[in-house]
């Protein structure tokens, strides 16, 4: 089973952040030491045309070109970066990338996730919703 992973990029955060970087780095390399059934890939980024499927032109450009209220950056838990924009991108990237596998190793995709469909100026969930949406076509 192929898992994605995106650490090339970290955030600096500080202590006690409720997500970690190091977390990420990690969990990778203890399974890329103990190699079995689950084959670790980086996570590719998420197109402009699959971030479109769940968020307005105007978030996501706030998102990529550093425009994010406070709050809204308060909400999605970091605070502004070109590396955050980045790093955002692929997370969504590996959450599709995962779909995709799973549905070519005919295994169901499923996460759990806040849907952000019906509020598409916001990012909770954002990469799960991105997901929902590609699947569905």
């Amino acid at each position: 089973m192929l898992a994605f992973h995106y650490d090339a990029l970290t955030l600096p955060l500080p202590v006690g952040h409720r997500f970690p970087q190091s977390k990420y780095r990690l969990l990778r390399e203890h399974f890329e030491r103990q190699p079995g059934r689950l084959r670790m890939m980086a996570a590719p980024p998420a197109t402009g045309a699959e971030l479109a499927l769940v968020h307005t032109p105007a978030y996501i450009d706030a998102v990529m070109e550093g425009w994010l209220s406070a709050a809204e950056q308060r909400e999605i838990g970091f605070p502004w970066s070109p590396t955050m924009a980045e790093r955002s991108c692929h997370s969504v990237g590996a959450t599709i990338a995962a779909a995709r596998a799973a549905l070519a190793e005919g295994l169901p995709p499923t996460w759990r996730a806040e849907r952000t469909t019906r509020r598409p100026a916001r990012a909770r969930g954002f990469a799960c919703s991105t997901t929902w949406r590609w699947l569905r076509g």
